[in-house]
């Protein structure tokens, strides 16, 4: 049965799982490139959540070079957030390929002239992406995100793709060194608490401590988040 025989009949039965994670190997495993990605912006219309994107990088170069010309046609900013979002999630599989650095930088021109976009939930995804495949180049575009952006989440976001650079071949002591003061004054002014707890795990994480753990951050515990508040910037401004 065809790709889009076997979409139509797990639509009607609702998509059980073990058929959808096949189906969306199987998806990956083939060469209908602009047919997955009309199904991964149709799950996004019709807010289905079915991971569609989770097999794209299957298409390795090929997959990449097609979003890259829907790219350059689009004009919405919804619409090139969105195809910045999924090429970043998928580059962030294909460490390994020699075209990965290329297209990287590529596609960071792309992110870096959108960070500015007015609407905070694009911002949020391009920060999140930007922390997926971002060089040392892009530190300083974080740290002033966390200091001056008007959206907590955006703030909080930048702190923990600083931290995410740390485990994608971003030298740990360089960002340290980079971000130490920033993180310290942020931290210490921040009064959403669930973008502080953020901020602090994220620095946790980057020098080493262990100040908060991420239920207390997940649960907004003010007293826990308060108390390794004090620890945090004590440390980050020795």
């Amino acid at each position: 049965m065809d790709l889009k025989k076997r979409y139509e009949e797990l639509k009607k039965q609702n998509f059980p799982d073990s058929e959808r994670i096949k189906f969306i190997a199987d998806l990956g495993a083939s060469e209908e490139i602009e047919y997955h990605y009309q199904l991964i912006c149709t799950d996004r219309d019709e807010g289905t959540n079915l991971n569609l994107s989770g097999s794209f990088y299957k298409h390795d170069k090929e997959g990449l070079e097609f979003l890259f010309e829907v790219l350059d046609n689009e004009d919405d900013e919804n619409l090139k957030v969105f195809i910045a979002y999924l090429m970043a999630e998928t580059l962030s599989k294909l460490r390994h390929r020699d075209f990965y650095l290329e297209f990287c930088n590529k596609l960071i021109l792309v992110m870096t002239s959108l960070i500015e976009t007015k609407d905070a939930i694009l911002r949020q995804k391009i920060i999140i992406s930007l922390g997926w495949i971002g060089s040392s180049n892009e530190i300083d575009i974080f740290t002033k995100k966390i200091s001056e952006d008007k959206d907590s989440l955006c703030r909080a976001w930048s702190a923990s793709s600083l931290m995410q650079m740390s485990f994608h071949g971003v030298e740990k002591e360089l960002l340290c060194e980079k971000s130490k003061s920033c993180l310290a004054l942020a931290i210490a002014k921040e009064d959403d608490l669930y973008a502080c707890g953020i901020m602090i795990e994220s620095a946790q994480i980057l020098f080493g401590k262990k100040w908060i753990s991420s239920s207390a951050v997940e649960d907004v515990d003010a007293e826990k988040i308060e108390k390794a508040r004090k620890s945090a910037v004590r440390f980050l401004n020795k």
